[in-house]
């Protein structure tokens, strides 16, 4: 395990903290606190939440003060200034018993996200490409789909089953970001009691995940070894991000069944911070049509 040493960035207790976006052009860290329907922003010491009447659970910029909601109900644009949200497009609109989960903007402009079942039914979930105005599923038959990431050198993309504990990738065209061919197993956590979650690649291409049940974040490379290791010191991270100049990791965690849980160092669902962790990159850009 790395001596690098967690802080608290923000003390919010957040239920099931998630989504942690570090916007390159404002300098602030979003997140979402998804089953309190709230959005965090924090910069410097200026912090807003902002409720909304959908369950909104993954985050994207499209660009200066316009997000990229992803919710129970599809897919919003929302204006940070004035918070207004325009609808852009259903997804799953034909199962009202799905939700969205985890999702990320791709390197090419595009939008993925993943759904599942409120309950976690076996294989009712998926993951879909938002891009060009056009929702394309990319995976089903997934239980908890998370770990959404990009490697754009090597034209990967990937994602993770939590429920099954394992790591897929797959390939997508350089050019335009789209998938290419089947998935395959890229790392298996299930003879562990940790379940993989959020994920993010860094400038060499080593992924980001954080290990629900595990209290840390593992650094896999893409030959997919375990390089290095940080702890969280509160037993649910959920979604890393990179932020200010890239070397900060920024890491959410959940309170979610730790109410009764002893307190280390972090607080059971606060917002944390590694600095001089790592050299990250900038999240892309959603690229949408009047933005």
């Amino acid at each position: 395990m790395n001596t690098l040493t967690a802080t608290v960035f923000d003390n919010t207790l957040n239920f099931v903290g998630e989504g942690p976006l570090w916007h390159p052009m404002t300098q602030t860290l979003y997140w979402v606190d998804f089953p309190n329907h709230i959005l965090h922003s924090r910069k410097g010491d200026h912090k807003v939440e902002q409720r909304f009447d959908d369950m909104v659970t993954a985050l994207a910029w499209v660009n200066n003060e316009t997000l990229l909601l992803s919710s129970d109900k599809g897919l919003n644009t929302y204006n940070t200034s004035t918070h207004k949200q325009t609808f852009l497009c259903s997804v799953e609109a034909d199962k009202p018993d799905n939700r969205s989960n985890d999702g990320r903007a791709d390197p090419w402009g595009g939008f993925w996200i993943s759904t599942m079942h409120s309950d976690a039914h076996e294989n009712e979930g998926a993951i879909y490409r938002y891009y060009n105005g056009v929702v394309t599923q990319v995976v089903s038959d997934l239980t908890i789909p998370n770990g959404i990431c990009f490697d754009k050198l090597r034209a990967r993309a990937y994602y993770a089953d939590s429920k099954t504990q394992k790591i897929y990738r797959f390939d997508v065209d350089s050019l335009t970001g789209s998938p290419i061919g089947e998935s395959v197993l890229f790392f298996d956590y299930s003879s562990s009691a940790v379940s993989p979650d959020g994920a993010i690649i860094d400038s060499e291409g080593n992924m980001w995940i954080a290990l629900w049940d595990g209290a840390r974040v593992d650094c896999i490379s893409p030959e997919a070894k375990v390089i290095q290791s940080l702890a969280t010191q509160t037993p649910r991270p959920t979604c890393p991000a990179f932020g200010d100049d890239g070397t900060t990791l920024y890491v959410t965690s959940a309170q979610c069944g730790l109410e009764d849980t002893p307190v280390d160092a972090i607080p059971h669902g606060a917002t944390l911070a590694f600095k001089n962790a790592v050299k990250g990159v900038s999240e892309p850009c959603v690229k949408i049509d009047g933005f």
